[in-house]
C-alpha cells in the first residue's frame, strides 16, 4: 500500500480523526474530543497547503467549521453523512 504522505492520506486520516472526535463528542469525553480536533486542524492545515486544494478551500473551511462547532460541544449534523463524505477518501487510500 502506498502511504506517502498525499492529499488522499490526509482526507483518510482527517476522516478517522473526525470520527474519534464524534465518538468522544457522544461519549462525552471532550478532553479527548479537543486533542482529536486538533490533530485534525493540523491535517486541514496540511491539506491546505498543497497546490491541487486551492480550490477545494471552501470544503476545508466548512470542515474547520465543523471542528469548531464540535469545540464549542456543539453538533447539529447528521454523524453517518458527515462520515460518508470521507468514505471514498479512505477507499480509495486503501485500494493502493
Amino acid at each position: 500500500m502506498n502511504t506517502g504522505r498525499t492529499t488522499l492520506f490526509y482526507m483518510a486520516n482527517l476522516g478517522a480523526e473526525i470520527s474519534r472526535a464524534l465518538s468522544e463528542y457522544q461519549r462525552g469525553d471532550f478532553v479527548e474530543m479537543k486533542n482529536s480536533n486538533a490533530r485534525a486542524n493540523d491535517m486541514i492545515t496540511k491539506i491546505m497547503e498543497f497546490p491541487e486544494m486551492k480550490d477545494r478551500a471552501g470544503e476545508l473551511l466548512i470542515l474547520q467549521s465543523i471542528i469548531e462547532d464540535l469545540n464549542r460541544e456543539k453538533f447539529e449534523l447528521d454523524k453517518d453523512q458527515l462520515l460518508d463524505y470521507f468514505s471514498p477518501f479512505a477507499n480509495r487510500l486503501m485500494s493502493f
